[in-house]
């Protein structure tokens, strides 16, 4: 067996992390002071229209769900003959207070 010491892998990513900060330095880069409260994240807001955009899918199907469940059908049936998510249905019917007959 070998039992010499091994480097601290901590001292290591120091090292790293100090000739990163020299080489930076090095370029004529400056170090910028963030106030307290300040962050360099991404709002949640950034991940685009997403969200919007299944909205507006959604909103599409709208008219054929409010038909197809005032003529009676489950949200699964409903799922089916315009061939989406059984839970989309659902949601869209939540989204516009249309009434879906439940399962017998």
């Amino acid at each position: 067996m070998n039992f010499a010491p091994q480097a601290d892998p901590r001292q290591q990513i120091i090292a790293d992390l100090n000739a990163q900060i020299a080489q930076y330095l090095a370029t004529g880069q400056r170090v910028q002071n963030i106030p307290p409260g300040v962050s360099g994240e991404v709002p949640f807001t950034a991940i685009g229209n997403h969200p919007k955009n299944l909205k507006l899918r959604r909103d599409k199907h709208e008219p054929r769900v409010r038909e197809l469940a005032a003529a009676g059908n489950t949200a699964s049936a409903i799922a089916t003959a315009i061939g989406i998510d059984s839970r989309t249905v659902r949601r869209i019917a939540k989204e516009h207070a249309i009434t879906l007959t439940e399962p017998t």
